[in-house]
């Protein structure tokens, strides 16, 4: 790959592109040749406005202007403004030249300042496609924190230190271990992706020597069946009408099992009736770079007791739709945020009377731990849509407390 190549052109001779008033912009016309022969070429504005008899293309210089001094000034400036960050990139990469490309996002990114970490992250993470967009803030959540700690660390001064000063601030804030870890790895994942992209060698990653406590992961929360009614059971006239829609998707989430980011997607062409019931048939959102799974739920079996009408799962779905669902094709949730709902449910919960901290995956949870008590772990991977058994078998393990809750309540007798 050849060094990227700049010169200065006016408007005119870019298609004879000029303004109204018969003025033009100055370009600094930005080219590569390739190792296929063919050149890359981007153009950056310099804001200089000129007409084409006062630009000279020989010289690449205005003339016959009241500021032609100041304007050449000005453009000669910004070559070298382009050149020296050329350079720097340059250095950056132990001398290997980058492309047109990369330089062109790169500069248009930092207007021409020295590409910190930071920027880097916040760069990156608002580009990619196969996160979800509640991912996209909790990641960009975890940037703030990192800027609040160590600001915009330039690459080459991110090292051990770095890391511990982060990691100090973290735990000044009285965050959980488990809470600072997920903070970590958020860091961890684009420091990797810096990496791999040449901006750090692999053998300088400053978490290769860095260790800490993860903690301990604090047992997964759910609710009963029991439980669960009260929720759907309470009076909500003292809620508010952003908590009434947290209970709903709350619940539609324990008794179908959803993660948020499906159960918030659904719409109400993904709901088939047929002769037996509804059946949910979506495309899954995690994962957007892997080949999709697709869910396929049969509501109208999901907690249907001999003497109910139909299944729990079934019957606040018909709910969620009489009630959210007007237009076929827009999702019944739409809008609504994870954060949002988490607020939001602690409220509810109060209110139905549970002593319990719920959150969005607290249903989820609750759907998992109800049905391993009936679901044979295959059957039950499939519908939680598990790459892994080990994921499932949590479940079963959690719906032992279940079950000797059930034994703790017979009375024995003779």
């Amino acid at each position: 790959m050849k060094i990227i190549a700049f010169r200065l052109m006016h408007s005119s001779e870019r298609k004879k592109r000029v303004n109204k008033d018969g003025t033009g912009i100055i370009w600094i016309y930005a080219y590569q040749r390739g190792t296929n022969r063919k050149t890359q070429q981007k153009y950056f504005s310099t804001g200089v406005r000129v007409k084409p008899d006062q630009w000279n293309k020989k010289s690449r210089q205005v003339i016959k202007h009241p500021n032609a001094l100041a304007y050449n000034s000005l453009l000669s400036r910004k070559m070298a403004e382009l050149m020296e960050y050329q350079i720097d990139m340059i250095n950056e990469r132990r001398g290997e030249h980058i492309s047109l490309n990369e330089f062109y996002e790169r500069f248009t990114a930092t207007g021409g300042k020295e590409l910190s970490f930071a920027s880097f992250y916040q760069m990156i993470a608002e580009q990619r496609k196969e996160i979800s967009e509640s991912t996209r803030q909790t990641q960009l959540n975890t940037l703030n924190h990192w800027r609040t700690a160590v600001g915009d660390t330039p690459f080459r001064e991110l090292n051990y230190d770095t890391l511990d000063a982060f990691h100090q601030y973290l735990l000044g804030e009285e965050k959980e271990l488990t809470t600072i870890d997920k903070y970590h790895r958020h860091v961890k994942t684009y420091i990797n992706i810096a990496v791999n992209k040449g901006f750090i060698k692999s053998e300088l990653n400053p978490y290769n020597n860095f260790k800490y406590d993860k903690g301990r992961a604090r047992p997964k929360g759910f609710l009963r069946l029991e439980e669960l009614e009260l929720i759907e059971l309470m009076e909500i006239k003292s809620l508010s009408s952003e908590q009434v829609k947290a209970r709903d998707i709350f619940l539609l989430m324990a008794f179908t099992g959803l993660r948020f980011s499906d159960a918030v997607c659904i719409k109400p062409h993904n709901i088939t009736k047929t002769r037996k019931g509804y059946h949910y048939s979506a495309l899954m959102v995690k994962n957007r770079r892997r080949a999709k799974k697709e869910i396929n739920l049969p509501l109208y079996t999901f907690f249907h007791f001999v003497d109910e009408e139909e299944s729990r799962a079934q019957r606040w779905m018909k709910y969620c739709l009489e009630k959210y669902g007007s237009r076929p094709r827009a999702a019944l949730f739409e809008g609504l945020s994870n954060t949002v709902v988490n607020e939001n449910i602690k409220a509810v919960a109060r209110v139905a009377g549970l002593d319990k901290h719920l959150t969005c995956h607290v249903g989820r949870h609750s759907f998992g731990t109800n049905m391993a008590v009936k679901v044979p772990i295959p059957t039950l991977q499939g519908y939680m849509g598990h790459s892994k058994i080990e994921t499932t078998m949590q479940y079963v393990n959690m719906s032992k407390k279940i079950q000797d809750d059930v034994m703790e309540r017979i009375r024995w007798e003779k």
